[in-house]
């Protein structure tokens, strides 16, 4: 079912360079060519294979997500919310995936556009979030709070994290906001030590345009992105956030349960 598959590893990981070799011997033994590097990626593959964690995966949804090239992710460590295959189970579940046996998925991704007087400052993808924090100061920011042109609240708080549903499991999880089930067509707002604390996560629909837009600083707020990339903001400077227009799709394997997953990463149901 492919026939040229990209492998992608975890930077500076033995572990990780060890079992994308294994991998690669793997594909080659079944007759499947295999491409590194992204431009050969982007040009050639119809399948990526990550072999690393949710970070490696992450990163890799970002660079590739206008290809439209379907992602699957093997976990070297514990199970992954996004790369949910052992690394144990590699060679089973590669196998039943080159067979055309398992299950498919298509996650949004936020576009973020940093804007000042007009002027595009800086553009940016994120499949988990996009959080606007506090520099290395013990001090609030100040912003206010726009979805599709109205206004919505001025805020105090350490930050705001908008997440995507799948990012709704990661850090705004942690400060307070609900699960979002993939396929909700939905956007996360959640406020981070907010000043008010009325200020309750907000959950609006997919198609949303979302502004936050600087009002006080004082030493500098950072913009982030999944956490792995960032910008700094300064007072009259927009963000401003909506779906990006092309989808990721990422693969499981057959047997693929997202509530079992949440299940063991969350301990529902462990005793204490």
């Amino acid at each position: 079912m492919f026939h040229t598959i990209g492998i992608i590893t975890k930077p500076n990981d033995p572990r990780s360079n060890d079992k994308a070799k294994e991998l690669s011997a793997l594909l080659k033994g079944k007759g499947v060519d295999v491409v590194q590097g992204d431009k050969q990626i982007a040009e050639q593959a119809d399948l990526i294979i990550v072999v690393g964690g949710d970070g490696s995966l992450l990163n890799t949804a970002r660079t590739f997500v206008d290809n439209k090239i379907p992602i699957l992710g093997i976990n070297l460590g514990r199970l992954g919310f996004l790369a949910d295959v052992p690394a144990t189970s590699m060679v089973d579940i590669v196998t039943e995936v080159l067979n055309g046996d398992f299950t498919q998925e298509k996650r949004h991704l936020l576009s973020c556009k940093i804007e000042q007087d007009s002027k595009i400052l800086g553009q940016f993808l994120a499949l988990n979030d996009v959080v606007v924090h506090r520099a290395e100061t013990l001090k609030m920011i100040e912003f206010d709070l726009l979805i599709d042109g109205k206004f919505v609240n001025n805020q105090r708080a350490d930050g705001l994290i908008v997440t995507t549903p799948t990012g709704s499991t990661a850090y705004a999880l942690s400060s307070g906001g609900p699960i979002m089930h993939p396929g909700v067509n939905a956007i996360g707002l959640v406020s981070i030590c907010p000043h008010t604390m009325s200020h309750r996560p907000l959950l609006v629909p997919g198609d949303s345009e979302v502004v936050i837009q600087v009002k006080d600083l004082d030493n500098g707020a950072i913009v982030s992105f999944d956490g792995q990339t960032s910008m700094a903001v300064s007072v009259g400077q927009d963000i401003c956030l909506h779906q990006y227009r092309n989808l990721i799709h990422l693969l499981h394997p057959k047997n693929y349960d997202y509530f079992e997953i949440i299940r063991s990463k969350l301990h529902w149901g462990h005793k204490l």
